[in-house]
C-alpha cells in the first residue's frame, strides 16, 4: 500500500486577526496575516478532489467548534472521502478528547501527543483501517 500524504495549511478564521494582532502591533501587518491564513481554508478545500482519506488534526485543549472544521468536514461529506480524526495535545491537562468525540460521533477519533509520540500505534492501525475501506 503507498500513502502520498499532503500537509494542507493550518485553518484559520476570523478570529485569527486579533491572535495577529495581540503578537504584532502593526494592524496592516496582522491584517495581512489573517488574509494568508483565512485563504489556507480555500487551498484545503481545493485540495479535497484529488484526496482518497483525510486526516484531520485537532488541538484536544480547543473547543472542536472554534476549529472550522464543520466547513471542511461538510466538503469532506459531500464528496463521500473517508474521515480519520486525531485529536493532538492528548498529553495536556486542558486536553478534552471527549468533547473532539461529541462533537464529531459519526468518525473515530484517535488521542495522539505529536510531541511526545503518545498512540501513533494506535493513530497508524485507524489510519490503515480506514484506508482498507477505500475501493
Amino acid at each position: 500500500m503507498v500513502f502520498k500524504m499532503i500537509d494542507t495549511p493550518g485553518i484559520a478564521n476570523k478570529n485569527w486577526l486579533w491572535r495577529f494582532l495581540a503578537v504584532q502591533n502593526e494592524q496592516n501587518d496582522a491584517k495581512k496575516r489573517a488574509k494568508e491564513a483565512t485563504q489556507g481554508v480555500v487551498e484545503s478545500i481545493k485540495w479535497l478532489d484529488d484526496m482518497d482519506l483525510v486526516v484531520i488534526v485537532l488541538d484536544a485543549t480547543e473547543n472542536p467548534y472554534n476549529q472550522v472544521n464543520i466547513t471542511i468536514i461538510g466538503n469532506l461529506v459531500a464528496r463521500k472521502i473517508p474521515v480519520l480524526i486525531v485529536a493532538n495535545k492528548v498529553d495536556l491537562k486542558k486536553s478534552e478528547i471527549k468533547k473532539i468525540e461529541a462533537a464529531f460521533p459519526d468518525y473515530e477519533v484517535v488521542g495522539i501527543s505529536a510531541k511526545y509520540g503518545d498512540n501513533l500505534e494506535e493513530f497508524y492501525d485507524h489510519l490503515f483501517k480506514l484506508s482498507k475501506k477505500i475501493k
